[in-house]
Formats: C-alpha cells, sequence, structure tokens
C-alpha cells in the first residue's frame, strides 16, 4: 500500500467515523461530514452541468452554430440570463418569466411521462394475460390479480360521500370492500419499497463496516 493509497483509506476511515457519530446525538463532527458531502456533491453536479450541458448545448451553437441555431439559442440564453434576477427582490419579478417557463415545461414533460411510461406500459402489462395469443392458466390468474389490485387501489382515492338509498347503499357497500381490498395491496405494495429501502440501508452499513475492520486490521497487522 503506497502513501496515496493509505491516505484515501484513512481519509474514508474519518468519514465513515463521523457518519456514525450521529448514533450520539446531532454534533460537530457529524455536521462537518454532512457539510463535505453536500458541498462535494454540489460541486459535482455544477461541472457536470457546466461541461455536459451548458458548454455543448447552450455556449458553443452560438460560436459554431449556423445562422439558424444561432437564432434559436437566442432564446434560451435569455431565459437563463432572466433567471439572475431572481437573485434580487426588486427585480425578481422579471425572472418569474424564466421560472413560468421551467415550471410549465417541467409539469408537461412529466405529465408526459407518466402518462406514457406509466400509465400506458401499467395498462399493457394488466391487459398482456388476456391477450388470447398467449393466454394460459397461470397467466390468467396472475392478470386477475394485478387487475383486481389495480382497480381496488385506484378505488381507495375516491372520497364522494354517497347519500343513502338502496340502490346508493349497495354501491356504498361494493366500494368499502373495493377500499379494504385496495388497502391491502397499497399495505403490501408500500411494505415491499419499505423492507427494500431497509435492506439497501443494512447492505451499506454491512460494506462500511466490514471497511472499518479491515482498515483497522490492515492497520494493526502493519
Amino acid at each position: 500500500m503506497n502513501q496515496d493509497q493509505f491516505f484515501w483509506l484513512l481519509f474514508s476511515f474519518i468519514l465513515t467515523i463521523m457518519v456514525f457519530s450521529y448514533i450520539f446525538g446531532d454534533n460537530p463532527l457529524f455536521r462537518i461530514a454532512t457539510y463535505l458531502f453536500i458541498g462535494v456533491a454540489s460541486a459535482y453536479v455544477f461541472v457536470l452541468i457546466f461541461y455536459q450541458v451548458l458548454i455543448p448545448k447552450l455556449i458553443m451553437p452560438l460560436f459554431t452554430g449556423d445562422s439558424t441555431q444561432k437564432i434559436i439559442q437566442i432564446i434560451p440564453v435569455t431565459l437563463s440570463i432572466l433567471l439572475f434576477f431572481k437573485l434580487s427582490k426588486r427585480t425578481s419579478s422579471i425572472g418569474n418569466i424564466s421560472l413560468a417557463f421551467l415550471v410549465g415545461s417541467g409539469s408537461a414533460v412529466i405529465l408526459t411521462s407518466a402518462f406514457s411510461g406509466t400509465l400506458l406500459s401499467m395498462i399493457d402489462m394488466i391487459t398482456e394475460p388476456f391477450s388470447l395469443n398467449s393466454l394460459n392458466f397461470q397467466k390468467l390468474i396472475g392478470g386477475s390479480i394485478l387487475l383486481l389490485g389495480a382497480i381496488s387501489s385506484l378505488l381507495y382515492f375516491q372520497f364522494s360521500t354517497i347519500i343513502a338509498s338502496d340502490n346508493q347503499s349497495l354501491f356504498s357497500r361494493f366500494m368499502h370492500y373495493s377500499k379494504t381490498v385496495g388497502t391491502v395491496f397499497i399495505g403490501i405494495t408500500l411494505g415491499s419499497i419499505f423492507a427494500g429501502v431497509i435492506i439497501s440501508s443494512l447492505l451499506a452499513l454491512i460494506e462500511r463496516l466490514n471497511f472499518i475492520i479491515t482498515f483497522i486490521y490492515n492497520l494493526m497487522s502493519g
């Protein structure tokens, strides 16, 4: 082990101990490690955005692109400049133009992605087991459970009030049982997600503990 490797291993060991010090409550060592992590992460994101987004997609087309590209690039450059007006309270209203564009375009992208990437794929996944071309008993059972879970989970978020009558009372009971089934499916889903988070955290903890033990062993064994 050379000096550079030993230095970075020692630095990682100290940072790990500083993070683990949170076991005894909030303290300056944990805060220093947190601030260091936030600073390094922010610097990394800034460098990544600067060299992979701003320079190739915003700055370089102004110098190397044709006249059409240069005219088009004026729009994002102008919106980017307007964002700096948000730094001052007196001129913050000017920056609202860029902010409104960001919120609107971001919402449109999120909604489109959610519809095409989540909703349509979920519908395709639910209806695929009922296809006549690949119909079998095992897929039919799995598809039925998946369909029941999807419908009951959606009905769980129906909160309208039902006025008492014979037909509406029957519908109310149907909604009650559907929401109960939806609660079971939602509980299973959240439980599996929580279990996955716990397992991932435990794996990270085991990896760090193994690193500490290995470092101390190598240090003591020379």
